[in-house]
């Protein structure tokens, strides 16, 4: 087995540990979060999750302010921030990890796939190593917005139905 298949291996299995270990909790775990809190909210028939910022939550729904990014705000026209969930339609909700380790995580990968590219591209006047270092920061700022945007860690699973 070569290198890279090792390390892709790994991992994907510790990827997957993250979430077999993830435990579901009950609702009075939702109605605990402290507001402002950043979570993900799975409704029923969705594969899409959506991340917003905990409000309020009673004994059948949960109250949040979506995120919305800067060009996201552009082009999607003024909405009422808040979004209502009824607990009965959903799957699941998650706590999320910040902005921050998600951008540092997503400029990670895309600037690692960036320099492994750039660097196996040898023609041109752009050496492999000049190659390898443009690609990488190029990989590493839309892999950091991506990141932010879509998530690769997730965290834990505090309800689910």
């Amino acid at each position: 087995m070569t290198h890279t298949k090792a390390i892709f291996f790994l991992s994907a299995a510790v990827l997957l540990a993250s979430n077999a270990r993830a435990q579901t909790g009950d609702w009075q775990a939702v109605k605990a979060l402290q507001p402002g809190t950043r979570i993900s909210v799975r409704p029923n028939r969705s594969f899409v999750r959506n991340t917003c910022f905990f409000l309020s939550a009673t004994d059948n729904q949960l109250v949040c302010e979506r995120v919305l990014h800067g060009r996201r705000r552009m082009i999607i026209p003024p909405i009422p921030t808040q979004a209502v969930y009824e607990r009965g339609k959903m799957r699941e909700v998650r706590l999320e990890h910040g902005e921050g380790v998600n951008s540092l995580v997503g400029a990670g990968i895309g600037g690692g796939i960036g320099a492994a590219l750039g660097a196996r591209a040898n023609n041109g006047p752009v050496t492999r190593g000049g190659g390898a270092l443009l690609l990488g920061g190029i990989g590493a700022g839309g892999g950091g917005s991506f990141g932010r945007d879509f998530p690769v860690i997730r965290g834990k699973v505090i309800y689910r139905q």
